[in-house]
């Protein structure tokens, strides 16, 4: 049962995209870690990438990948899909936040459809 849902994305139109800081399984001392995070594509191609932090006060140095599915560093979508694409992730993250990545696609945003969120489940 989850306890807490947040969304963490919300698409601005650009090629590549980074949703804000959102508050973790750390962040409130929880220690089982786990989470679960659901990226809602339209007919989106492009790289779903997911960062954590274990700082309180995070810079952009601090920012690391965490793995989706096989990949260690991003889940790439090859082909247009429309669907709702959900990770189990496990760590004592203190903020998790969502990227995408299209531009070395060579494509019109227009063309590569969108991410319309992503939500995290505590």
């Amino acid at each position: 049962m989850s306890i807490r849902v947040q969304n963490m994305f919300i698409p601005n139109g650009n090629l590549d995209q980074t949703g804000p800081a959102t508050r973790a399984d750390g962040y409130y001392g929880f220690s089982n870690g786990f989470h679960t995070v659901a990226f809602y594509m339209n007919n989106f191609k492009g790289n779903l990438i997911l960062e954590a932090t274990l700082s309180d006060e995070p810079r952009e140095s601090d920012w690391f990948p965490v793995g989706l599915g096989a990949n260690t560093t991003f889940y790439q979508v090859e082909t247009p899909e429309t669907r709702v694409e959900t990770f189990n992730i496990v760590g004592n993250f203190v903020y998790l936040r969502a990227k995408i990545q299209r531009s070395h696609l060579g494509q019109p945003a227009s063309a590569l459809g969108t991410c319309e969120r992503v939500i995290l489940s505590l």
